[in-house]
Parts: structure tokens; sequence; C-alpha cells
């Protein structure tokens, strides 16, 4: 049974326009429908070539709107692949949030420490907020063992202090670059035990990492920071001697 070339035409046209309105919802879903537009794209094709065999020979369907047909789903093809690209790039750009990040590297950032401070270049900071003024102020430094490798005394200003360690150790050598322990003991002017709950690490950020999760942290040398665990930025930091207050400018 053959069909007529003006119903066939009109199934054509009909299909190209289902397509194209298509197309608007592949912008934000190109990874989900990939699949099914490729089979889209190969259905045209058998419906076109089934208008070809059982179009009347003595009616074909005009040449010209045969290549018009054929054009205008290229162009819808071709729009379906840009997006499918687009989003691609737009995925690699910033779903692994490492673009947001990029402003962070080469600047020092001042971050909840968690217990953990971290040595680059041979040195280390580290920040504290004393709820008042302390007689005493004592970091201990600890490595991957729990071993004491290091003690040193502390700024004991109410408020936030800033200070650094010169990263040498108890046994007069110098402290490796990485991630090391550290605990905090301070007394008040009585002589008793003072509770710091706010307590930091400072660091140079360089660089970004994303682990297999898609999870993205800052890396300041060793140690990995999330973004959302940030305090403070600094463009630069100095130090008043191995120890001390530090500030940022």
């Amino acid at each position: 049974m053959s069909l007529s070339a003006t119903s066939d035409s009109n199934l054509i046209n009909n299909y190209i326009s289902s397509q194209k309105a298509a197309t608007t919802t592949t912008t934000t879903t190109a990874s989900t429908d990939k699949n099914a537009l490729v089979g889209n794209y190969d259905t045209f094709l058998k419906i076109l070539t089934a208008q070809l065999k059982n179009q009347d020979p003595t009616s074909p369907m005009d040449a010209s709107e045969f290549t018009q047909q054929l054009v205008q789903y290229s162009s819808v093809e071709q729009q379906i692949a840009t997006n499918d690209k687009l989003e691609k790039m737009l995925t690699a750009l910033n779903s692994n949030g490492i673009t947001p990040l990029l402003s962070y590297v080469g600047q020092y950032v001042e971050t909840t420490a968690d217990g953990e401070l971290v040595v680059q270049g041979g040195s280390a900071k580290l920040a504290y907020d004393l709820p008042e003024q302390a007689s005493s102020v004592v970091i201990a430094v600890q490595d991957s063992k729990g071993n004491v490798v290091a003690q040193f005394s502390g700024a004991t200003a109410k408020g936030l202090n800033r200070v650094a360690w010169d990263g040498t150790l108890d046994s007069g050598e110098a402290a490796a670059d990485g991630v090391y322990k550290f605990s905090l003991v301070s007394k008040d002017m009585s002589g008793e035990a003072m509770t710091v709950e706010d307590t930091r690490v400072i660091g140079l950020v360089t660089g970004i990492e994303t682990d297999s999760t898609g999870a993205t942290t800052l890396k300041v040398g060793d140690l990995s920071v999330k973004d959302t665990a940030i305090k403070s930025v600094f463009a630069a930091v100095a130090t008043a001697g191995d120890t001390g207050t530090t500030t940022g400018s």
C-alpha cells in the first residue's frame, strides 16, 4: 500500500518539529538523553527511507522540499551535538568545584585546625582564641605515632593569637615538611587550666584536589582543607620571630 507524497511530507515535517522542541530540554539534560537522541536520528532516517520507497511514482515528493527536510534535520542534529559539547565543557569547568577555588592558590588561608598543623618550608603557623588573658600557653607538636617531638610557648593575650613555629624539634633537628598533630595547654592568671575551643592552622595553598567522589579540597602542603572551613585569607604572612604573634597583610 502506497502513501501519498502529501501525507509523507507532513509526517516528516512534524517529526522535525518535535525534535527541534526536544533540543530545548537537551540543553540541560544532554548527558542523560544522548543515547535517546541518537535513536531519534536513526528513526528519522528510517521514516525518510520509507517515504522514498512508498511515495507515488506519478506524484513524487518535491525535490526542493526533500532537500529542505534534510537540511532542517541536519541543523537540529548539529544543535543537539553542540548542546552536548557545551554541557560537557561546563561540567568540566564547574561541576568538580575547581574554578571557584582557583583564587585561593598562592594565598595563605587560616582554617579550622582539628588538632593538625602543617610544616611548609621548615616552619608552621597556627592560631588560637583565648577567652581571657593567660599566664602561659604551651603548644606540643606530635609526630604520626603520637610522640611529642617539640614544645614551644605561645602568645598569652586575650583574643585571637597567631603564632609561628620555626620547625626545630626537641632533638635539635629540623622538622620535615608535612602534617603534624598538636595540642595546646593554657593556664589563666590563677594557674588554672583554661579551655581553648577555637584553634586554627595557617598555611599556603599550593593546589586543588578532587577525589573519586567529586569532592574538591584545597591542598595546603600535605594538608587537605575544605573551603567552607576557611576563616581568613592573607596575601602574605609576617611573623615576629620564631614564636609569637603572627599578622596578615
